[in-house]
């Protein structure tokens, strides 16, 4: 552990802040009056912030209002860290050592983040000609629940339950479909893999004119696209299909981004299976977006999405 706010100037997060916060400039919360036209009017003892009093409606308010961060006289320094943390992966109680806050305090700011995501994820359909899709199961059972139920008793090791992976047996399945083009992801964490959740997945996030790449399982086999299978069972990895030399029926790319979505879970040392689509959400925007913007810290900290907006993240902006 670094001690992480001592490496942080004030001045500089300050106005990392109030670009990422506010791109469109700080405002009223009210009337939404520019923060120019507004008073001094005193400023926080704990986080240091600028408070102001809006000269139209006499509304108070800092670089937080609006943001998850209301209320929480956190100094901007650790804010920074903190957003930087939950982006990253780390886990809960190495933010709250480093950044000497509560374990308490950092879940819940933790959780509206994750939970923002999990609503900003965008549910439009992958430009590309090629896309592959393929399924993963993480074991994710009831971490930090009870278990009164001496026939219910908590798992001290693996999940090793047979089968496929159900949300029912601890072992919920996140499906994920990757445009070979582009790059993008889209994966969600789904209650079981049969054709009733994994057709409605593959059409909602690729085009009709897509050519489909998966394994042979059987809940693909009403896709209405043109699929192309490889044969896990038969030893089958890759397959030239029109002799060119390249072997392009495969699912190789999504499979080695399983990988990715491992390593970001395994800080955590296990995850709650009702928490597992935000952590899922947030892994998905850092693979899709490579650079952290700030359209899209705008909209993660945002206090409440009451409904679903299409959101457009540039490739600028800073790096985490």
């Amino acid at each position: 552990d670094f001690p992480l706010v001592d490496l942080v100037d004030h001045d500089r997060s300050r106005i990392w802040l109030r670009q990422h916060f506010h791109p469109e400039g700080l405002q009223c919360p009210r009337c939404e009056t520019g923060w120019r036209e507004a008073y001094r009017f005193r400023r926080t003892k704990s986080s240091r912030l600028q408070v102001w009093r809006c000269k139209a409606c006499g509304q108070t308010y800092t670089l937080y209002s609006g943001t998850v961060f209301d209320g929480r006289h956190l100094p901007p320094a650790k804010v920074v860290l903190l957003l930087r943390g939950v982006v990253q992966g780390k886990s809960t109680s190495q933010m709250a050592r480093e950044l000497d806050l509560s374990r308490t305090t950092v879940h819940e700011i933790r959780q509206q983040l994750q939970a923002n995501a999990t609503l900003l994820q965008p549910e439009t359909p992958l430009p590309d000609e090629q896309t592959e899709t393929d399924e993963m199961f993480q074991n994710a059972g009831e971490k930090g629940e009870l278990h009164p139920d001496p026939e219910d008793p908590p798992r001290r090791r693996a999940n090793k339950a047979q089968g496929h992976g159900t949300y029912e047996n601890d072992r919920p399945p996140v499906v994920g479909t990757v445009g070979r083009e582009s790059g993008q992801v889209r994966l969600r964490v789904l209650r079981r893999t049969d054709g009733e959740r994994l057709c409605p997945h593959v059409h909602g996030f690729t085009s009709g004119l897509a050519t489909v790449y998966t394994d042979e399982w059987k809940g693909y086999s009403q896709i209405e696209r043109d699929r192309k299978t490889v044969c896990h069972g038969d030893d089958e990895w890759a397959r030239d299909e029109n002799g060119d030399g390249i072997r392009e029926v495969h699912v190789n790319t999504i499979e080695g981004l399983w990988t990715t979505l491992r390593n970001f879970l395994r800080p955590f040392r296990g995850v709650h299976k009702k928490h597992l689509a935000s952590y899922v959400a947030i892994c998905e925007f850092a693979i899709n977006l490579k650079r952290i913007t700030p359209e899209f810290i705008s909209a993660l900290v945002r206090v409440t999405i009451s409904e679903h907006e299409p959101i457009k993240f540039g490739a600028t902006g800073v790096m985490f």
